[in-house]
């Protein structure tokens, strides 16, 4: 007898970022507390990784690679078997749309202008917004990670208010990595002597505001990573930023605990979780944007920049304790979102 739900796997044939992330980890943790029974997990057969469940059965199917794999192999096994799809990562398959769908934030839809710099990106644009509107019109429910995210889903689309849900992030999965200390070494760095930031391609990531802030604070240290960090300030760059290129999970984990905040000028998240990480691996405090998102998930335990001000940066911190850090971060976890899922089903 076939399951009642069928998670799509195709999360595991991705270059992990925090959509995969949130995937992994929510389905692992689903996996302690659900029947044997209620859930599969469908994954293509090119796909080389594993979750290693006990109570969701793992099945390989479909030679098709991709979004289209979702549109065909997966769509044919649901309908097939009459099941409801757990589909996490903004996506839906058109011909089989019962279930619960995540939708995390829909920044394609309500800030096109960060996307339409290349032709990649005007393609994304198309695509997703299309996808959003086979969510919205579909049977399935609705789960986002924030109040604010599901505020922008209303806004931009006439539903019930009583199709979505949240199941919001944890930060868990940091503590399974173990932190590659000799980053700090190799940049010369000291213990609570700088600030981290990671760069990624997507505009939202604001990193001009990180070159802004090393530029008119010298006398401090700024650490920026990631593939983008490379190019950042051009031939003007600061001396003072020290661009770390890209780093692997251990490399990050102790960049984060050995600094003196993390900082995140984004523009738009659904969520944004990194900060949270570099407060479970002990970064002294966190400087986010003054946004309505930042604001819902950090509350009093981050310090605000206006990410839009490039001429008057702030690196200010507010002094927190260990126990006020931990006492926000008791305020999300996996298994109380797993819990939320399984709710749900």
């Amino acid at each position: 007898m076939s399951a009642e739900y069928v998670i799509d796997g195709i999360f595991l044939t991705r270059r992990l970022t925090g959509v995969e992330r949130y995937s992994i980890n929510l389905i692992k943790e689903l996996d302690k507390i659900v029947e044997p029974g209620v859930c599969e997990l469908l994954v293509p057969l090119c796909c080389d990784k594993s979750l290693d469940l006990k109570n969701i059965k793992e099945i390989r199917y479909g030679r098709i690679k991709g979004y289209l794999w979702e549109q065909t192999d997966l769509a044919f096994y649901l309908r097939k078997h009459r099941a409801k799809v757990i589909s996490l990562c903004n996506t839906i398959p058109f011909f089989a749309p019962r279930g619960i769908v995540a939708l995390h934030d829909i920044s394609l839809k309500v800030n096109p202008h960060f996307f339409n710099t290349s032709l990649r990106g005007v393609y994304s644009v198309m695509v997703f917004q299309i996808m959003y509107l086979a969510i919205i019109w579909s049977k399935a429910h609705i789960i986002t990670v924030s109040e604010f995210s599901k505020s922008e889903i209303l806004r931009a689309y006439r539903i019930n208010p009583d199709r979505i849900s949240l199941v919001s992030n944890g930060w868990q999965h940091i503590l399974t990595i173990v932190p590659d200390e000799s980053v700090v070494d190799r940049l010369a760095l000291k213990d609570g002597g700088y600030f981290f930031a990671m760069a990624t391609a997507a505009p939202n990531k604001n990193v001009k505001w990180i070159i802004e802030a090393a530029r008119q604070h010298p006398e401090e240290t700024f650490v920026l990573a990631g593939h983008m960090s490379l190019s950042a300030g051009g031939e003007d760059k600061p001396a003072n930023l020290i661009l770390a290129g890209y780093v692997s999970d251990g490399e990050a984990k102790a960049l984060m605990a050995h600094c003196k905040a993390f900082i995140l000028p984004t523009f738009y998240e659904g969520f944004g979780i990194p900060p949270m990480e570099a407060l479970a691996s002990g970064a002294k405090g966190i400087i986010v944007s003054d946004t309505p998102c930042m604001r819902e998930i950090y509350g009093d335990i981050a310090d605000y920049i206006d990410p839009y001000d490039y001429d008057h940066t702030s690196v200010a911190l507010s002094p927190r304790s260990r126990e006020e850090i931990e006492a926000f971060l008791d305020n999300y976890s996996w298994e109380k979102a797993a819990k939320a899922l399984l709710e749900l089903l």
